[in-house]
């Protein structure tokens, strides 16, 4: 499997088949929410709030319960040896919503529920990741995550007495397929990024972004449609 170098440039544009994406192709859609079904009553309210975009307790124990089953899962992954394939395979399964086939996710990943996680087939998420999945996160086919890169769906209070009380708003995040984030990207809550979209490194994308072009920048902005002329001559 070729993988991203992680350092996505503005200007520039790779896809491990060399294609220029076509914004014809339905783009990826936001996986459904699933409540886990060992939350008691009020745990399911509060999980049902939380991946619905409503106000949410942040802190409740089983919330921290939830954590702490995905913190065991993602640590035990990370210390696993990359020759043992089968067992970090399992520990994904465990720990994500979905996987899909020929996937590869290095360490050290870490997450906050893991279970709002889908990953599709073909994806590659290098060093060093975080994905904080209060809501959804969706991730199509053949998406490229470079090292360090950042999903937060969390947004805590911008009042100081309900942040301190623990009051959060989650919103999910959607990444199409074949999409390239580069080094250091955060992508914040709520957004969608499109098909074969490339996101240039330390780029912080705080709204959506269509399919098949190059943006970046703080916040990120689109710079130009990725075309025929981004082709490099590797395939015919």
């Amino acid at each position: 499997m070729k993988t991203s170098a992680g350092t996505a440039q503005h200007g520039t544009q790779r896809h491990s088949k060399g294609a220029i994406m076509s914004s014809q192709r339905p783009e990826t859609q936001p996986a459904a929410p699933v409540i886990p079904s060992d939350l008691t009553t009020e745990g399911r309210e509060v999980w049902s709030r939380m991946v619905s975009g409503q106000p949410y307790w942040d802190m409740h124990p089983e919330l921290e319960r939830k954590r702490m089953e995905a913190r065991r899962l993602f640590e035990t992954y990370n210390r696993t040896d990359f020759e043992d394939t089968e067992r970090r395979r399992a520990l994904l399964e465990r720990l994500l919503g979905s996987v899909g086939e020929n996937v590869v996710v290095e360490p050290n990943f870490r997450c906050d529920l893991g279970c709002n996680i889908h990953l599709g087939e073909g994806s590659f998420v290098n060093y060093d990741c975080v994905m904080f999945d209060a809501a959804p996160i969706t991730i199509g086919k053949s998406v490229w995550i470079a090292p360090m890169v950042g999903l937060f769906t969390t947004n805590h209070a911008l009042d100081y007495d309900e942040r301190a009380a623990g009051g959060v708003v989650s919103r999910p995040i959607t990444i199409g397929d074949g999409a390239w984030l580069g080094a250091h990207v955060v992508v914040l809550d709520g957004v969608t990024i499109g098909r074969g979209a490339v996101i240039g490194a330390g780029s912080v994308v705080t709204r959506d972004v269509p399919g098949n072009v190059v943006a970046a920048g703080n916040p990120a902005r689109v710079l130009r449609p990725i075309t025929d002329a981004d082709r490099m001559g590797f395939t015919k």
